[in-house]
């Protein structure tokens, strides 16, 4: 059986919640869904509710990767596949897909990856993260990364990071076996990269990876990369300006 975990957190921004939890309903397979909820300011909790298919956890998980976290300890499958919560599975056949390729040996992998929004930088930021970042064992979360459960035990789960904790557990994951690529294609909303300017968006990812590798805080960076959004993380906003001011100038 196929666990899915789907975090959720102020999801309805995107317009993707309905069309994912739709799309996780005709899945074919033994599956099991989860949701993972943590308190949200809009409709996301309401939505979920009304797909009888998919079981909810209410948690006060501060960011998406605790909220993967209690899904993987809630999940019953033998296989897990952590979802993320903007991005669409391939139509009907993605959970055979991926139960296939772990039943050819591989212990880890994800699917290939598209966004929603025809530009060719995202056509290239898509096929390099596809084809030439799996090669050095780096999925992100909006491939769909899927795993033996039983190696994301082993590993501890997801690390417990505001951003980057998808990198971070393709570290780990990859120390255990060579990421795999899926033959379906996911569909990831554009809808940031849209918003702030595609080049701009752009340069802020890899600014971001840069502060990463340099190890900077992640609670940090996530706050620049969220900038006055709560996507990931709810922050609460300092009790000062004087106290705002300061964490600013620490980005």
């Amino acid at each position: 059986m196929f666990s899915v975990v789907l975090p959720c957190f102020n999801e309805s921004r995107h317009g993707y919640l309905p069309k994912i939890l739709e799309n996780l309903c005709v899945q074919a397979g033994d599956k099991q869904l989860i949701a993972v909820v943590s308190p949200s300011t809009d409709d996301t909790l309401a939505i979920v509710q009304k797909f009888s298919e998919v079981e909810i956890i209410e948690t006060d998980a501060t960011n998406r990767a605790q909220r993967l976290n209690v899904g993987i300890a809630a999940s019953r499958g033998e296989y897990v596949l952590l979802h993320h919560p903007a991005t669409l599975l391939p139509d009907k056949d993605a959970l055979i897909q991926a139960e296939a390729v772990l039943r050819e040996g591989a212990a880890w992998g994800g699917y290939v990856h598209g966004f929603d929004f025809d530009h060719w930088l995202l056509q290239f930021t898509s096929w390099y993260s596809t084809w030439m970042r799996s090669r050095q064992n780096i999925l992100y979360l909006d491939h769909c990364i899927f795993a033996q459960k039983d190696l994301l035990v082993d590993i501890g789960g997801v690390p417990d990071m505001d951003i980057f904790e998808d990198t971070a557990l393709s570290m780990a994951l990859g120390k255990r076996g060579k990421a795999a690529i899926a033959p379906g294609k996911v569909t990831t909303s554009a809808r940031r990269f849209r918003q702030r300017g595609i080049y701009y968006q752009a340069l802020i990812n890899q600014l971001l990876k840069v502060m990463y590798y340099a190890k900077l805080d992640p609670k940090r960076l996530n706050r620049l990369y969220e900038s006055k959004s709560q996507i990931n993380v709810g922050y609460a906003p300092p009790s000062s300006g004087a106290e705002r001011s300061e964490e600013e100038r620490s980005l």
